[in-house]
């Protein structure tokens, strides 16, 4: 697990827990801690909205290619490759 790459939000979200981690340490206020907890759910809410509407997305190429196989599937196909 510690070899693997990560992408770049990632990086960010693991370099915001270890200073929340370290805010904790040195007694922060709880101001700074409570901006950090805001941060970690908006991006957590982004994360779920962003992965609804994918799905989304990707029903809608399979009902396309659904009804038409030889203008969309293509598409369907090459959709999936990039998923």
């Amino acid at each position: 697990m510690a070899h693997e790459k990560l992408s770049p939000r990632q990086k960010m979200i693991g370099m915001l827990y270890l200073v929340l981690t370290a805010m904790l340490a040195l007694n922060v206020s709880k101001e700074a801690v409570e901006a950090f907890k805001k941060v970690d759910n908006s991006l957590t809410l982004t994360i779920a909205n962003y992965a609804a509407k994918n799905d989304l997305i990707y029903k809608e190429f399979d009902r396309a290619a659904a009804e038409n196989p030889a203008k969309a599937g293509e598409y369907r196909k090459a959709a999936y490759e990039v998923k």
